[in-house]
């Protein structure tokens, strides 16, 4: 799987599950519509690959709550019955390796992108610690090794706690961690393009990916940098951290340009 991700990863933000008690909180049924209505947006457009995250559970909680891995598996399992052929994922909120592995098998997804792969970081919810060790381990007691494992060297959500040159802190994901590909963010554009770089530095056999900050008008400069691009906003009309983006669909418009752009 590692050599046959897509260069474009739409990654679904689904809207808050019932066991959330999130405001905003919806109905499975409302959620499986939601998801398939913007699946099908991405892949009319010819997007191949796609991730389900529950990112509208929020505050996020210590560890992975039930309902979410029972609401995500149920999505997943209505968006591969649906959408056989495409290229599918799990990422989970909460940190943890064997949940975002066990869902990705029930469903029949090819990859998870874990977020706090190796090494420790801060973030809004606490401090995390790495998890390559339970996410190889748990991996190969499902026997599911053809799922890939994207991990992500400082995701932007999050402050690393000690810090090393950028080429060793990837050396430490894809060697001693063997995720199958790197994901890389920064706090701008600019700086996530300078880490790929330092990133290539390390000549690590695994796909190096950008986590956001793409769009229609950058992502030939991405895809000349970086393996592949991870992305969300940029479909939508509505930009930003707020309730209505976050609730907002995939405009087919913006979705269609995208892929466009991406294929000059």
């Amino acid at each position: 799987m590692n050599n046959k991700l897509p260069k474009i990863i739409a990654a679904l933000h689904l809207p808050p599950f019932p066991g959330s008690n999130h405001p905003d909180r919806r109905s499975l049924a409302e959620i499986r519509d939601y998801t398939l209505r913007n699946v099908e947006v991405a892949v009319r457009a010819g997007v191949t690959g796609l991730y389900l995250q529950d990112l509208g559970d929020h505050p996020i909680a210590p560890l992975v709550p039930t309902h979410v891995v029972a609401g995500v598996t149920a999505i997943g399992m209505a968006v591969r019955t649906a959408f056989p052929d495409l290229a599918l994922g799990v990422c989970l909120m909460s940190h943890g390796a064997r949940e975002p592995l066990a869902v990705a098998q029930a469903i029949g997804a090819q990859f998870v992108r874990i977020k706090v792969y190796v090494g420790v970081m801060i973030k809004a919810e606490g401090m995390l610690q790495g998890c390559a060790h339970e996410a190889i381990q748990y991996r190969a007691q499902l026997g599911a090794e053809d799922i890939a494992i994207l991990a992500d060297v400082h995701d932007r959500s999050g402050s690393p706690l000690g810090q090393l040159p950028l080429a060793e802190e990837a050396r430490w994901a894809a060697t001693f961690g063997r995720a199958d590909g790197l994901i890389l963010t920064g706090l701008s554009f600019a700086e996530t393009i300078s880490m790929v770089s330092e990133a290539r530095q390390a000549r690590l056999d695994v796909p190096l990916l950008i986590g956001g900050g793409v769009n229609d008008k950058n992502i030939g400069q991405a895809l000349q940098a970086a393996d592949g691009v991870i992305v969300s906003t940029a479909f939508k009309t509505v930009g930003g951290w707020t309730r209505e983006s976050l609730q907002a669909d995939w405009d087919p418009g913006r979705v269609r340009d995208f892929v466009t752009a991406a294929a000059l």
